[in-house]
């Protein structure tokens, strides 16, 4: 299995079409399908635990033992990592599907095929966190930096790279501020606390400064309040859950999306990009290469990750602790993204483990049939018209679902690209795209048998 594009794009105008088969470059399906199981990794404590406990082990799911353990490999070595190289596969792709359009000749047809195709990823999004009840997802906020990124695309990949970088370490600053905002507003509080204590009235300052810490605590510990609320929506009818979760979703989808799109989502888009341009995602790069990637992001990430965790431990997983850690996070985050990126690619270019290669470009080829497929297998899973599991299970026992939907995914996957060109939601995708009803089904075209000894799909 090799990283190259099997074929040249044609540079005669043709009609503009999806990608062909031939035209895949494997490693990107190979990341793809690693990042879209990686995201449910992460999510599967939202989808099915209390809000909290996706960065508080001491919220539901077990604080001891495995459970435990579990949790600090998952914050260490992959929290905010799969979402940064699914980022980065949005931003190659962003790349590959415009210069493929422009050498074929599709001139403006290009723009116009692109942002529908932004357009209907939207809508996608819109309906995933509405009516598909999944608040985390990240479809709609992809869509909106689709619109963006169009116009950044051609820039040179050392500024596509700078421009990236440039916006993490902005964020980090952003990061320390709020860090020292929240420890001043946690003195304040504390102050508060002690003359409510103490039996005083505290001044109107002082109450707000209390509300307010109440409130930054219960996004990191669980109160009556929101355990009610999160329990609530799980516990009803489909309606019931629909308009439950409608306002919490709005907040975190859109009211919270500018901070989230401009130094979380769009930098690593960028980087990307310049990854592609600089031909590291499709492992085109010699072994030596992705190896000294691999150390130097490990070396970096995980000590600035085992810090990270220090400190959420040592503040008891609280806001103030959050808000420390946070300081290092995209950097540890990025290194991380690297360490996994040389890794995997690794992997790809010494041909290991080359069943489990395909199980993972197959599912990538299909990436967002199955990340919607995890969403309505959580959903019958955990919510109340289902099967009601919603804060019944350990962490470690989310894990194995996880490993179970991946499993199951990946056979589908491999077994539906036998006979079809695309996933079933590709498919629409494409169709939507293009204006234009794409062909599903495979034929099989005719080859020497000598060579192959069978038919070969196209």
């Amino acid at each position: 299995m090799t990283g190259t594009v099997l074929t040249e794009g044609v540079s005669a105008p043709v009609d503009a079409a999806p990608v062909t088969k031939a035209d895949r470059i494997d490693s990107l399906d190979i990341l793809r399908g690693i990042a879209v199981f990686g995201i449910l990794l992460m999510n599967i404590s939202a989808f099915g635990l209390i809000w909290q406990a996706y960065g508080n082990p001491l919220a539901a799911g077990g604080s001891t033992g495995l459970n435990l353990r579990l949790f600090e490999i998952m914050n260490v070595g992959f929290e905010g990592t799969m979402r940064g190289i699914f980022s980065m596969l949005f931003g190659a792709g962003i790349v590959l599907m415009t210069e493929r359009m422009e050498k074929a000749g599709a001139g403006l047809a290009t723009a116009e095929i692109y942002f529908r195709r932004m357009a209907w990823l939207l809508l996608a999004g819109i309906a995933h966190w509405t009516v598909l009840l999944w608040t985390g997802e990240i479809l709609f906020a992809y869509a909106l930096c689709g619109f963006f990124l169009f116009a950044l695309r051609k820039i040179p990949a050392r500024w596509q790279f700078a421009i990236g970088i440039a916006a993490l370490l902005i964020a980090a600053g952003l990061s320390n501020m709020r860090y020292h905002g929240t420890l001043e507003l946690s003195h304040k509080a504390a102050a508060a606390q002690a003359i409510v204590d103490g039996g005083g009235t505290p001044d109107e300052e002082q109450a707000e400064a209390l509300e307010g810490w109440q409130e930054a605590s219960s996004f990191a510990i669980p109160t009556e309040e929101t355990t009610a609320m999160f329990t609530g929506w799980h516990s009803g009818s489909y309606l019931d859950a629909v308009t439950g979760q409608l306002s919490f979703s709005y907040q975190f989808q859109w009211v919270e999306s500018p901070y989230f799109l401009l130094f979380d989502m769009m930098p690593f888009m960028l980087i990307g990009m310049a990854l592609l341009k600089w031909d590291v995602l499709t492992a085109g790069r010699g072994t030596r290469f992705y190896a000294a990637m691999m150390g130097a992001g490990y070396a970096i990430g995980i000590p600035l990750g085992l810090y990270e965790l220090g400190l959420l431990q040592a503040g008891e997983y609280g806001p103030l602790a959050a808000a420390e850690a946070t300081r290092t996070y995209q950097i540890s985050r990025l290194a991380m993204v690297f360490g996994h990126l040389g890794l995997v690619l690794c992997v790809v270019r010494l041909g290991l483990c080359r069943w489990l290669m395909r199980g993972f470009a197959a599912a990538g080829q299909m990436a967002l049939t199955n990340y919607i497929a995890q969403t309505l297998i959580c959903t019958l899973l955990f919510y109340g018209f289902g099967f009601g599991l919603y804060n019944m299970l350990e962490r470690y026992q989310l894990y194995l679902i996880v490993l179970a939907i991946a499993v199951v995914e990946m056979v589908w996957s491999v077994l539906w690209l036998r006979h079809f060109r695309f996933g079933p939601l590709e498919w629409v995708w494409r169709t939507l795209t293009y204006w234009r009803w794409q062909p599903m089904v495979r034929k099989p075209v005719p080859v020497d048998p000598a060579a192959t000894g069978a038919a070969q799909y196209q």
